[in-house]
């Protein structure tokens, strides 16, 4: 295979007032024409800063330490941001994590791709313009695209706004394609969509592709490689075969027990014990060695080498030394009653029955919510909604993207509110300061406890115990945190807000008690958001929601950033909540499995219907509605696929 891609011994550090980051250390790996390669790992392993290192994307904290980067035979390491420009766009692409920076909000959807189009076809003609928009927009899967093309970002869900930016992505056509967690806001039939789209690019175009994901059963359909990152360096390479049939080093096997699937009929899932290293100081020997059970001595003191396992296969394990112990095959075997009860951040219970009650603490009744853009053009975001959600219990919410499930769970947590009482109402200071939207339409009702939180005066005369009793975990973790205060202000802010004594003493202690229990070390405390990773984001956003300790807690999309291990980490939290302190909770997800998991009854959303409703055992098993059914199958897809009958070291 001819490689268009070839990276060697790379090192990339970051300069802060604390010390040098290494944040990807002697990485080296190939890329082959028309090869698609995927990345996994958890947050903040490096998977994309080696991404936009190559891209020369990177802030000027930043510096490449050592090694080169190859494309075509050409070294660019040394590249001037003037030579980088003619490379990007046409050689290589990328699609960003957050969709939502990576868009203009104050430029149509349609008007950026033109864009992008533009700079590699400055001689097209409007017509032809549009034409290219629009079958860039069918392309990735946006319906009405005539329409939606002269629409802003902040009318798109973030499904649709991914989208948005994989069609800028391949305006011009790329030979390299980094597409960094690509499919995070996606529904499972978007994201077959997509993985479809990819292999039908590289068939078409013979475009490459680096793919970084969490998802494991995303890797194991569209990769020909997988390679997996832990603190900064690759320490498993090899075919998607090898790795998800034969996988050689512990960190991979964490992984893959960290899937719902290994955790049939139990209570929680397998969690990987202990958190990543700080990249500050990187241990000595090998990084994975103090959450490794079969560590050796010689892990703590030296790092290991990439042991050959085949001609495509290598992993980075003493494990693999020829004078290594051999650990038993059933030792490795990936079977749910086989599961270590370790790394939870709280005390083991055992498992437990859900108390649910029968008393009804949200009641939706009937809700409907449009949205008018401009004179003649409106989008009906819900249309005659209702489902209710008890004391005690985890109600799901799927659906594809853009089906409105965002807007009901803003529409309950007052977020989305029309002017005055009506459409017609004239949008007044106050309806501005409190957030209305411009020419916003709703019905229904949404009872809290029985109070009606949609009319006004019920709403100020309960204001303070709405706001303490609910809380909400947004999609969009990098919009919805404070670009200027530090982790730990975030975290402690609703404390602040509702002047609440924090029960552990101090705000920072408070703090660092949430930090603890979504898996994030108290080093990041002093951190700004633009210094974490997105996953690592994603969690400082839910320890701030959970800080109140809240009655209801609305996730839109909680852990569609996290990698599999911190998924399992959140999920069993959750359900810990649910268990010991009588939480109640709207789960917002496009992760089935992980909603059959978590969830006690499940609604489906469809085009901004609420099509079928039913006990989580029941939907799954036997479900009614045609919608309903195509989503299962489309789980079914994905969610075996890496799933092997054992799995050995030897």
């Amino acid at each position: 295979m001819n490689e268009i891609l070839e990276v060697n011994n790379l090192s990339v550090s970051f300069h802060t007032p604390d010390g040098e980051i290494q944040a990807v250390r002697d990485v080296s790996f190939s890329l082959g024409a028309g090869e698609i390669l995927v990345i996994v790992g958890e947050s903040g392993c490096g998977k994309s800063v080696l991404c936009k290192t190559i891209m020369k994307l990177l802030p000027s904290t930043a510096k490449i330490r050592s090694g080169n980067i190859r494309v075509k035979g050409t070294d660019i390491t040394g590249y001037r941001e003037r030579d980088m420009q003619r490379l990007r766009g046409k050689l290589f692409s990328m699609i960003f994590q957050d969709p939502m920076t990576a868009l203009n909000p104050v430029m149509p959807v349609g008007k950026q791709i033109a864009e992008a189009v533009k700079v590699h076809q400055p001689k097209i003609s409007k017509k032809e313009l549009k034409k290219r928009v629009i079958e860039l927009l069918t392309l990735v899967g946006i319906d009405r695209p005539e329409e939606r093309m002269n629409m802003y970002p902040c009318h798109f869900s973030g499904g649709m706004r991914q989208r948005s930016v994989m069609a800028v992505a391949l305006a011009g056509n790329p030979e390299i394609l980094f597409a960094d967690e690509p499919t995070t806001a996606l529904d499972v039939t978007i994201q077959a969509q997509i993985l479809k789209l990819l292999r039908d690019i590289r068939r078409k175009l013979g475009t490459a592709a680096v793919f970084v994901t969490h998802d494991l059963g995303i890797a194991a359909r569209v990769a020909d490689r997988v390679a997996v990152m832990y603190a900064g360096k690759i320490v498993e390479i090899g075919t998607a075969e090898e790795i998800f049939t034969d996988p050689r080093h512990p960190y991979t096997w964490g992984l893959m027990k960290s899937l719902p699937a290994f955790s049939k009929g139990r209570d929680e899932l397998y969690t990987i014990p202990g958190m990543p290293p700080t990249l500050l100081h990187p241990p000595k020997g090998d990084a994975f060695a103090c959450r490794n059970e079969y560590a050796l001595e010689i892990d703590y003191e030296e790092e290991p080498p990439m042991f050959r396992v085949t001609d495509t296969h290598y992993a980075a394990t003493w494990l693999l030394d020829e004078r290594a112990p051999r650990i038993p095959a059933d030792a490795c075997v990936l079977k749910a009653a086989d599961l270590p009860d370790c790394g939870k951040p709280y005390p083991a219970r055992g498992v437990m029955k859900t108390r649910i009650k029968e008393e009804i603490l949200l009641d939706v009744q009937h809700l409907s919510y449009t949205f008018s853009i401009k004179d003649k053009l409106s989008v009906k975001a819900l249309e005659d909604v209702s489902f209710q959600i008890r004391r005690g219990e985890i109600f799901g919410l799927i659906g594809e993207s853009g089906s409105g499930k965002s807007t009901a769970a803003r529409c309950i947590m007052n977020i989305c509110r029309p002017p005055g009482q009506g459409a017609k109402g004239r949008l007044s200071r106050t309806d501005i300061r409190k957030g209305a939207d411009i020419g916003a339409a709703r019905a229904g009702r949404i009872l809290y406890k029985g109070i009606d939180i949609c009319e006004p005066g019920q709403f100020r005369r309960n204001k303070q115990m709405l706001e303490r009793a609910r809380q909400m975990v947004f999609q969009d973790s990098n919009s919805s945190l404070n670009p200027r205060m530090k982790v730990c202000d975030i975290i402690a802010e609703p404390l602040k807000i509702q002047h609440i004594n924090p029960p552990r003493g101090s705000l920072r202690a408070e703090a660092e008690f949430q930090m603890h229990y979504v898996g994030l070390d108290a080093g990041y405390l002093d951190k700004y958001p633009g210094e974490l990773s997105g996953g690592q984001r994603q969690r400082v956003a839910i320890a701030r929601a959970l800080i109140m300790e809240p009655e209801l807690l609305v996730a839109d999309e909680p852990i569609a950033s996290l990698d599999v291990s911190i998924q399992a980490q959140i999920m069993n939290l959750f359900r810990h909540l649910q268990r010991e302190h009588g939480f109640s909770f709207l789960f917002i997800a496009h992760d089935l499995a992980m909603v059959e998991f978590l969830c006690d009854r499940v609604g489906v959303m469809y085009q901004g219907k609420l099509v079928e409703t039913a006990p989580v055992k029941e939907l799954f098993s036997n479900p009614q509605h045609e919608y309903t059914k195509k989503l299962l199958s489309c789980l079914n897809d994905i969610r075996y696929a890496p799933v092997p009958s054992t799995i050995t070291s030897y």
